[in-house]
C-alpha cells in the first residue's frame, strides 16, 4: 500500500492506543507535547471508561472513545466479539477522523488503534505506529501494511526513540543521587504486579533485619494492589509511600538510587532515561517474552539486573543481592550511567518532528523509521 503524503507541520495531531500505562502514557507524552510545543489541535482516541479516558480528562485533553476489546490469550468467545467490534469501530473511527481532521495520526499500542489506523488509511491520513518492545506486538503485525511507519526503539542507525515526557534529556545520574539517603522506587506498572507486590516489601525487610541503610522506598502498587500492599508494609513495621498508579511516575525515576520493576518497554525507557539502574522482573507471561528480552539487554550492557518472577520467593537470596548493591554508592552510579548511555528514550517534541523527516532519520538527530 502507498504511503499517504506526510504533512510539512503538524497542525492537528490524533494519536490512538491503550488499555495499559505502556500504551497511555506515551499517547499522552505526545499530546502535551504538540499542544505544548507545536501549537496543534490534539484528540485521544481511545477505548472509554479506561485508564486513558480519565487520565486524557485529568489533564484536559479532547477524548473520543471507540469500543474495543482485546484477543490474544482469550477465549474463543472473548475473540469472536473482539472481530465483532472491529467493522463498528471503524466506522465510528470514520466519523471521529473526518469531524477532527488530523494532519497525523500516532498508534502507541493495544487493541483500541486498530479501527482507526484502518480508518486512517481508507482516509489518506498517515499513521505512524510506536511499536517500542523488542518482540512486535499482535496489533502491529496486523496493522503495519496500513501505516507509514512503524518507529522502533532501536535500529540499524542508532536508536530511533521512544517518546518520553519533559523538553529536554535529563542530565547523567550525579553522585548526590546515591549517597545519603537512598530512595527504592518499586513499580509494577499501571495494574500492579501481585507477586511483586506481595514478595518484594518481604525481601525488604529481611534486608532491612541486617542492614542499617537509610532508605525511602516508595511503591507503585497498581489501584486493584495499593490497599493489600499499604497493609503488608505496616504489617512488616516498614515505613513506605504506597500508591495506586502515577501517571508522574517517570519524574520519580529521576531522583531515586534503585527501581525494582517489571520490564515493559515504556518503564525501561523511562528508568534508563532517567539513568537509573535497576533490578529488572520480567512478566512470565508477556507475549514473545519481550519483557525478558527488554530486562537482559540492559543487564548485558550493564545497567541492571534480572530477576525472574518466580525467584521472588527467595527472599534470603534477593535480600542478599540488594544489599550487594546498596552499599556500594559507585557500583550503583556506574549502572545508572550505562542505562543513561543505552535509553532509547526521547524528549516527544522531538520525536514527533522526527516523523516529517520521511524516514531520512540521519537528517535529524539519528532517527530512523521502519517501514
Amino acid at each position: 500500500m502507498n504511503s499517504p503524503r506526510l504533512p510539512r507541520q503538524i497542525s492537528r495531531l490524533a494519536v490512538t492506543g491503550g488499555g495499559t500505562g505502556g500504551h497511555v502514557v506515551p499517547a499522552l507524552n505526545l499530546l502535551e507535547a504538540a499542544r505544548r510545543e507545536l501549537g496543534a489541535a490534539i484528540l485521544y482516541i481511545g477505548t472509554p471508561g479506561n485508564l486513558e479516558e480519565r487520565l486524557a480528562l485529568e489533564k484536559g485533553i479532547p477524548f473520543a472513545g471507540i469500543p474495543t476489546s482485546g484477543f490474544m490469550g482469550k477465549s474463543m468467545r472473548a475473540k469472536l466479539t473482539a472481530v465483532a467490534r472491529v467493522l463498528p469501530g471503524v466506522s465510528e473511527s470514520l466519523r471521529v477522523l473526518k469531524d477532527f481532521r488530523p494532519d497525523l495520526l500516532v498508534g502507541t499500542g493495544g487493541y483500541v488503534q486498530v479501527p482507526s489506523v484502518l480508518t486512517a488509511a481508507l482516509l489518506g491520513i498517515p499513521a505512524f505506529l510506536l511499536e517500542p518492545n523488542g518482540v512486535t506486538g499482535w496489533a502491529n503485525r496486523l496493522l503495519k501494511p496500513f501505516a507509514a511507519g512503524v518507529v522502533l526503539p532501536y535500529g540499524d542507525k542508532g536508536p530511533t526513540g521512544i517518546p518520553l515526557g519533559g523538553r529536554g534529556r535529563p542530565d547523567r545520574p550525579g553522585r548526590e543521587r546515591f549517597q545519603g539517603v537512598l530512595t527504592i522506587l518499586i513499580a509494577g506498572g499501571s495494574q500492579g504486579a501481585r507477586q511483586i507486590n506481595r514478595e518484594v516489601p518481604k525481601i525488604l525487610k529481611a534486608l532491612l533485619e541486617k542492614e542499617t541503610l537509610p532508605l525511602k522506598i516508595v511503591h507503585q502498587a497498581g489501584e486493584s494492589g495499593e490497599r493489600e500492599t499499604r497493609e503488608l508494609y505496616k504489617n512488616l513495621g516498614i515505613e513506605a509511600d504506597v500508591l495506586g498508579f502515577d501517571p508522574s511516575l517517570s519524574a520519580r525515576y529521576r531522583s531515586c538510587a534503585l527501581t525494582i520493576a517489571r520490564a515493559g518497554a515504556m518503564t525501561v525507557a523511562e528508568i534508563t532515561y532517567a539513568g537509573t539502574p535497576a533490578f529488572y522482573v520480567p512478566y512470565p507471561l508477556a507475549i514473545g517474552d519481550h519483557q525478558r528480552i527488554n530486562a537482559e539487554s540492559v543487564q548485558r550492557a550493564g545497567g541492571g539486573w534480572v530477576w525472574s518472577d518466580a525467584s521472588l520467593t527467595e527472599t534470603s537470596a534477593r535480600a542478599m543481592e540488594l544489599s550487594a548493591v546498596l552499599r556500594e554508592p559507585d557500583r550503583l552510579r556506574e549502572a545508572g550511567d550505562r542505562a543513561w548511555a543505552l535509553s532509547p528514550g526521547r524528549p516527544s517534541g522531538e520525536w514527533l518532528l522526527s516523523l516529517l523527516d520521511r524516514g531520512e532519520g540521519s537528517k535529524r538527530g539519528g532517527m530512523t523509521v521502519s517501514k
